[in-house]
């Protein structure tokens, strides 16, 4: 049978397609719908991106959140940071929470500290070292990873699905995440983006959570901030008009005067950059990696908690 030069071309075309999924399936394993917390019967799921290969020693980890202002998106937003951590080691765990308009904070930051618990309930099960879990977030997942990094169970706002084990993460890093609500009382200058007005922040923060917190201050990272939080890399654009590039700046600056290990990337871009310019996104991802390496360096653990 002749194959013509077109269905040549195609036949190539289609085997490098091949080739390279076979190439991409070796270097890590996607394990979806896992369900991680029933909270008053609502289902939690998470997507599991695991590094290929078994080489007996436990590996860091890192929880993924997606954006979307508290309100819509899923845990499939952040599946390229999952590819990527998984190929380069980690075990990357992206997440759904609870979302508004029917469950308002804390019912979202519960979520995300019992999908860190779960992490170390079941680090046998999947090689994880559990005293080596960081957490990205962008947006309102910036947000609740910036939660994760400053508070602690004296906080009131664990939750309590998954108990036995630590919220606390070893790292964090923060992509265009608010860090002072009350700015949102009455922003100006910046979008009212999908609805976000002063009453749906209002509707979102709730009832007080803490004592002696108005309910602005109870759902802010920089209300919990001290020398007990995580390292933190912060990235932010100047062009944001969704989260003032301020809130970053500002936070960054409190946790340097405290003592806590942090870091501030800047680029010339607005929210959300890292999924309209890819090539900034790759950079970045290079610039995570050196932070994380920096923080959550520790000698390596064979599967049964021994050092090799």
């Amino acid at each position: 049978m002749r194959i013509n030069d077109s269905a040549s071309s195609f036949l190539g075309a289609a085997l490098l397609i091949v080739a390279s999924a076979a190439a991409c399936a070796k270097d890590y394993t996607v394990d979806r719908g896992i369900v991680y917390a029933r909270p008053n019967g609502k289902t939690c799921r998470m997507t599991l991106h695991l590094p290929a290969g078994d080489t007996g020693a436990r590996r860091p980890g890192v929880l993924l959140i997606h954006g979307g202002a508290w309100l819509f998106g899923t845990r499939h937003q952040l599946d390229w940071y999952g590819r990527h951590f998984a190929r380069q080691g980690y075990v990357a765990v992206s997440i759904n929470y609870r979302m508004m308009p029917k469950y308002p904070f804390p019912n979202c930051l519960h979520d995300c500290k019992a999908a860190v618990r779960w992490m170390r309930l079941h680090a046998d099960e999947y090689g994880l070292d559990p005293e080596r879990i960081a957490v990205l977030g962008n947006s309102a997942g910036g947000h609740l990873s910036a939660m994760l990094a400053t508070t602690a169970p004296e906080d009131g706002l664990e939750g309590a699905d998954n108990p036995g084990a630590s919220s606390r993460v070893q790292a964090a890093i923060v992509l265009y995440g608010v860090a002072d609500l009350s700015y949102y009382r009455s922003p100006k200058g910046y979008v009212r983006f999908a609805g976000i007005t002063p009453k749906f922040m209002e509707r979102f923060v709730g009832k007080p959570q803490g004592e002696g917190h108005n309910p602005y201050d109870a759902a802010s990272p920089a209300t919990y901030a001290g020398r007990r939080t995580s390292p933190t890399l912060f990235v932010h654009g100047t062009k944001d008009n969704w989260v003032p590039y301020a809130q970053s700046v500002a936070f960054c600056q409190r946790l340097r005067r405290l003592g806590v290990p942090t870091r501030l990337i800047t680029v010339r871009h607005g929210h959300a950059f890292d999924f309209f310019h890819f090539n900034a996104r790759r950079h970045l991802f290079d610039e995570i990696l050196r932070f994380l390496d920096e923080h959550l360096r520790a000698p390596a653990r064979t599967a049964d908690g021994e050092a090799p």
